[in-house]
């Protein structure tokens, strides 16, 4: 069963030699997908590791990307982002996950990082690993897989360590929230433009529907439900620290209604 670890980058030099080391000698194959133009080195680190290399449009957020790029994987898909990379357990143990025939899919334990250290130890967990032909994916930033299976989760430790602290108000201001107009303006795009892989339903999920039709209506439900979801399954010890994260997600969540009702006023008038 081969693995084929898939990475859709955006001027990632600084990063992408520490995640592509990683993978080195537990995945067979490495697909590194550029969201436009590469102005830097970030493409030239790849080649040296051996990486099948795409530079597909820029469109500022990753998941669009992945339909088109989990469909050049083989048996097993490894979602990596280029600020990721696996623990020494989890490396070791990569191949024997892929030769259990009882999964189709693994959570990983995915640390939060302030810049500076860990600030979790025993919560959240990520989908990062599943079969090709067990996904069901739709090309919408956040978009998390559909498993037609099992999913299993595992202790061992994907790691993630940008550079910069992800979790502050500039960083919100100037990541999320663009990340957020463009996942509003992808909701009211004509679902036939959306790229999609092995997804067989014909129309929008009902939850993105509702979204589109009442953005005003349900965002405080939204954010309500956001904040308890990310707060499932978190630390007690950690809680007072993961708070301020937990809310930037509920209001990433708010961001993206308030932008569906503006993006919607916008083509109306």
């Amino acid at each position: 069963m081969k693995i084929t670890a898939c990475i859709i980058a955006y001027n990632e030099e600084k990063l992408i030699g520490r995640c592509l080391e990683s993978l080195s000698g537990a995945v067979d194959e490495i697909i590194v997908a550029h969201d436009g133009p590469c102005a830097d080195k970030t493409l030239e680190i790849a080649e040296k590791y051996g990486a099948k290399i795409f530079v597909l449009e820029r469109i500022g957020n990753a998941e669009p990307h992945r339909p088109f790029v989990y469909s050049q994987a083989s048996d097993w898909i490894l979602s990596i982002d280029a600020d990721e990379f696996l623990s020494v357990d989890l490396k070791n143990n990569l191949r024997k996950l892929a030769e259990d025939k009882t999964a189709d899919a693994y959570e990983f334990f995915w640390p939060y990082w302030n810049g500076k250290k860990k600030i979790t130890k025993k919560w959240p967990y990520r989908l990062v690993m599943f079969r090709r032909d067990k996904i069901s994916f739709l090309g919408l930033p956040q978009f998390v897989p559909i498993i037609n299976g099992k999913i299993v989760r595992k202790n061992f430790v994907l790691e993630h360590q940008p550079v910069y602290n992800n979790y502050t108000y500039k960083a919100f201001r100037t990541k999320w929230l663009p990340w957020a107009k463009i996942q509003a303006q992808y909701y009211l795009k004509d679902f036939k433009e959306i790229k999609k892989l092995n997804y067989s339903d014909q129309d929008w999920p009902r939850l993105i529907r509702l979204r589109v039709k009442h953005p005003l209506l349900i965002l405080f439900p939204d954010v309500f439900v956001t904040f308890f979801k990310s707060l499932y399954g978190s630390e007690l010890k950690s809680f007072f620290k993961v708070l301020k994260i937990v809310s930037f997600h509920a209001c990433y969540r708010a961001a993206i209604d308030f932008y569906i009702y503006f993006e919607k006023n916008k083509k109306h008038n």
